[in-house]
């Protein structure tokens, strides 16, 4: 079994101003973060994958293999329609990947029954494991712990990252399935590993990468209080970062740091002038 413990980085996508991918930028944070972390993971949300084609897709991905040396890459994945879901996976079944990261079929909101069949079907095509993605606001379904149950028997669905907002869900998918459990919210980082998670998807470890990973470190020694302490400083930032929708906080913060441009691909907008200036005031507070 692939171990997806520690702390992740689901990578921004950054863009010139004339809205293509700066690769430039996107290799140079990549090597930056790589050193601090367990792995990342490219073109889920916060790497704005909707706005990305296919063909930008695979290039946003080939650009981190290159910069990410040993670190381990995950990859998103998703959607309604399974012929080019089966056509993706036989595309990435090239690429050095450490696992897939694949949600719920958005809008068309499946049954229970039915999300259990999309996971089956794709985990017996995929040739590398899968991080299954529990995020109903996104999708519009939530997945039930009989769903996990039934998934959790294949061989090849290994991880969730955990966005369900549902503690007890939580608490028992760490303690009655063989899933290594992910944080997915930032907010339930220090919950979640003490709880007995594995690690975290998070954005917020673009910045103070270190930190989080302190964080995860002092939880496995038992450190609890020294943990709690780190968390408790990093909490401002990780909820200002999310005052507005998903990236638009983490750009502006790696814009400020002169790390990227903070550009987002419509629909999605950059952060305001009053969240700039919010975030630029607590980092600067965090150095």
């Amino acid at each position: 079994m692939r171990s997806f413990a520690g702390i992740w980085i689901p990578l921004v996508t950054p863009f010139q101003r004339d809205g293509a991918v700066d690769h430039a930028a996107l290799s140079s944070l990549t090597a930056r973060l790589r050193p601090d972390i367990a792995g990342f993971v490219v073109c889920g949300s916060t790497g704005e994958a909707h706005a990305l084609d296919e063909s930008e897709q695979l290039a946003v991905l080939d650009t981190v293999l290159a910069a990410a040396g040993d670190t381990p890459v995950v990859m998103g994945l998703g959607g309604p329609h399974r012929a080019h879901l089966h056509q993706q996976l036989s595309t990435l079944s090239s690429r050095r990947l450490a696992g897939l990261l694949i949600a719920p079929p958005y809008y068309v909101r499946p049954s229970q029954a039915a999300i259990v069949d999309y996971f089956l079907d794709l985990a017996d095509r995929a040739s590398d494991p899968i991080i299954a993605y529990n995020i109903p606001y996104r999708t519009g379904v939530s997945m039930d712990f009989a769903t996990f149950e039934q998934i959790a028997r294949h061989r090849n669905i290994q991880a969730v990252k955990d966005c369900g907002g549902n503690p007890a869900l939580t608490m028992d998918l760490i303690t009655r399935t063989p899933l290594q459990v992910l944080a997915g919210e930032d907010a339930n980082i220090l919950t979640t590993l003490c709880a007995g998670g594995v690690g975290a998807i998070a954005a917020s470890a673009h910045l103070f990468p270190q930190r989080f990973t302190a964080i995860h470190r002092l939880i496995l020694g038992d450190r609890i209080s020294e943990a709690r302490t780190l968390f408790h400083g990093l909490w401002p930032l990780i909820q200002a970062l999310f005052d507005e929708p998903n990236p638009a906080g983490i750009k502006a913060a790696l814009a400020n740091s002169g790390l990227m441009q903070a550009h987002c691909r419509a629909p999605m907008a950059s952060a305001s002038p009053a969240l700039d200036q919010k975030l630029a005031g607590l980092l600067q507070q965090l150095q």
